[in-house]
């Protein structure tokens, strides 16, 4: 994905300055006074964003121009206790995003989002914080491709496609109940080559929005761990099997949906509390890029695999993973010999793993897969 803007800076710098002169609130819980798990904090949060979209290949040169405008609905929840605190220094929040964009093109129409995410947060001031956001989940879009209807639409080709964002943003306290959360994010749609034209759409966006927690609890503060338990971890192996079904044409150019399954092997190693690094490879068949080859005659294998390197965010028991990946069998003429893969894994318990996957080649999705996988590692201390 390609780099956010960072003109929020600004805001942050005016917001900051502003807060200063607020009443002070003391968030003085020290640390070892209070070690349990205490409930979560709910705020209910509502924004609006503005942005532009960036029409990353010749095909989309057609949305060229167009400013997103959309509203958007937070519900969250933040975790605030000395156990979270021992995790990660960080108090991270996690909910639910709904958001409703107006594209600002006839061509794309509207579109209606609900995501869940995950929000790491980091305490700068007593009243400002600094957050990483990401966040997966569903849209609805009101005017896909039709060949009669809307040609034109080489953006998307169903009215469902999975939602991506990444973005950063700033909170600032204004009182115990009120929060000011100035965002720039960097948002994807796609179907993940279910069905196709899917060229997909990426739009970066800055907002702001206000936020009401109803109820107040000092921030906890603790010394900053120096303890890194985490390397007497042994390396985290895991072995893979993946697999999805792509929407395609058969040699009669009958719509049919076909398997593509495959195998994985990788490698990580725990850097930091709440990060791992990886290596690995996979090899996969794709029944639907077989098709592809036939209809154009062209003599090639439709088996892939690929070597990569990464890294993992350890959130509890799920893993968010980035990789990329270099082609060393790819005989599909004309492709990339590059791909990168986002993943996002939930750890059943502690050998078996179950998630999501999407690779993508530059700034278009290839597909999304569902894998499950098999890990060995030894954590003794």
């Amino acid at each position: 994905m390609k780099r956010c803007n960072f003109r929020f800076i600004l805001i942050f710098i005016a917001a900051n300055a502003y807060g200063q002169v607020i009443k002070a609130q003391t968030d003085t819980l020290t640390s070892g006074k209070n070690n349990l798990k205490e409930e979560d904090l709910f705020s209910v949060g509502v924004g609006v964003q503005h942005g532009f979209i960036f029409p990353h290949s010749q095909a989309v040169q057609n949305t060229k121009g167009a400013r997103p405008t959309g509203v958007e609905a937070i519900l969250s929840w933040q975790s605030n206790d000395a156990p979270i605190w021992e995790l990660c220094n960080c108090f991270p929040r996690k909910g639910l995003l709904l958001a409703y964009y107006n594209f600002d093109k006839a061509i794309l129409g509207k579109g209606g989002m609900a995501a869940y995410f995950l929000e790491p947060t980091y305490r700068i001031t007593n009243t400002a914080f600094f957050s990483f956001k990401g966040a997966a989940g569903l849209s609805y879009l009101t005017n896909p491709f039709d060949s009669i209807g809307n040609p034109a639409n080489q953006s998307y080709s169903t009215t469902i496609s999975a939602y991506l964002l990444v973005g950063v943003g700033a909170w600032f306290r204004l009182s115990d109940h009120w929060w000011l959360n100035p965002a720039v994010n960097y948002q994807h749609i796609s179907n993940g080559g279910i069905k196709q034209p899917n060229k997909g759409i990426n739009w970066p966006t800055a907002g702001i929005a206000l936020s009401y927690q109803p109820k107040f609890r000092p921030y906890y503060t603790g010394a900053y761990l120096k303890e890194k338990f985490w390397k007497a971890y042994s390396p985290r192996w895991d072995i893979g099997a993946f697999g999805t079904a792509r929407r395609g044409y058969d040699e009669s150019q009958n719509r049919i949906l076909s398997p593509l399954l495959g195998l994985s092997l990788q490698v990580a190693k725990q850097v930091g509390q709440i990060s791992a690094v990886s290596m690995g490879a996979e090899v996969y068949h794709d029944e639907e890029l077989r098709h592809k080859l036939r209809q154009d005659s062209v003599t090639a294998s439709s088996v892939k695999a690929g070597i990569m390197a990464g890294h993992e965010f350890i959130l509890g028991k799920f893993l968010f993973s980035q990789r990329l990946g270099y082609y060393v069998l790819n005989q599909t003429p004309n492709s990339d010999k590059l791909f990168h893969r986002w993943g996002l894994l939930y750890r059943i318990n502690q050998h078996v793993g179950a998630g999501l996957t999407l690779l993508a080649h530059r700034q278009v999705a290839e597909f999304i897969d569902i894998r499950i996988l098999y890990s060995c590692q030894k954590k003794d201390r």
